[in-house]
């Protein structure tokens, strides 16, 4: 866990949020989790290792690290002490919205890079928009904050996606057909499922695999265990409806199929980093 010299904030409005962290201990060896938006990230100093989709990756300054919504990723547990950097959440809808007038109304594209380099203008772009958002007349200057929002992501999408070339290959693709086949049924499931009713033999089934080469390529080519996902799963709904409804954290957590508020405290964390 991040030491408490290292800062955090978090910023953000309608279909967006921004994190910043700076400062010391920046080391932080989160489990294996995803989000389930888009995310957009400037490194600002510091070096990081982290692993994505089973793959490590470093991140230095002057790097933006692009990832897909549900793309497994840990937290900085090789890197440099020192950090500082800005991450961009955004909604998945909001995100459509803001690239349609690049390329009109299509599936929804995806990030072909984790880590790009030498893009100044966007991590310059990013930078503004944090500045913009987190200033005391934020409030008043929506039009400005919404025209910078949609700079940073119209740039990534158009560059660093397959929105104009939906053959490009996306980092969230999973190469290997019978995982993917298991992820794909999975992500079916009602999410509010309890993990425990969803049987081993079942998902080795699904993957026509036996049991112990299943576990072993699913960790591999994923990032995480079954179970993981699909606990994840259940708790990127929870957080949707944490922003969206009125509904009792208690009535979202029982909803999501947590046992009870505790449960839930004690796993949502893991939606953030």
């Amino acid at each position: 866990m991040a030491r408490a010299d290292l800062h955090t904030a978090f910023f953000g409005g309608r279909g967006f949020t921004l994190y910043h962290a700076s400062g010391a201990h920046g080391s932080r060896p989160l489990t294996p989790h995803f989000h389930d938006e888009y995310l957009i990230c400037a490194q600002l100093a510091g070096h990081e290792e982290c692993h994505v989709a089973g793959r490590l990756f470093s991140f230095d300054p002057g790097d933006v690290v692009l990832m897909n919504p549900q793309q497994v990723h840990t937290g900085n547990a090789r890197g440099s002490s020192d950090v500082d950097y800005i991450t961009l959440y955004v909604d998945r809808r909001l995100a459509l919205g803001l690239v349609e007038d690049a390329a009109g109304p299509r599936c929804a594209p995806e990030f072909t890079s984790v880590r790009v380099t030498g893009r100044v203008e966007l991590v310059s772009a990013i930078t503004a928009l944090h500045d913009l958002v987190r200033s005391d007349n934020a409030p008043g200057r929506t039009l400005e904050v919404e025209a910078a929002l949609q700079h940073v992501v119209s740039h990534a999408f158009t560059e660093f996606s397959n929105l104009r070339e939906p053959l490009r290959r996306s980092t969230n693709r999973i190469a290997h057909r019978k995982i993917a086949r298991v992820v794909d049924y999975i992500r079916s499931l009602d999410p509010r499922i309890d993990p425990t009713t969803l049987s081993l033999d079942e998902l080795a089934s699904v993957a026509e695999l036996s049991k112990y080469h299943f576990l072993r390529q699913f960790a591999q080519v994923v990032g995480m265990t079954p179970g993981a996902y699909l606990r994840t799963l259940r708790l990127c709904q929870a957080a949707r409806e944490l922003r969206t409804s009125r509904r009792s954290i208690l009535e979202i957590a029982l909803g999501a199929g947590f046992a009870d508020h505790p449960s839930f405290r004690g796993l949502s964390p893991a939606i953030w980093g």
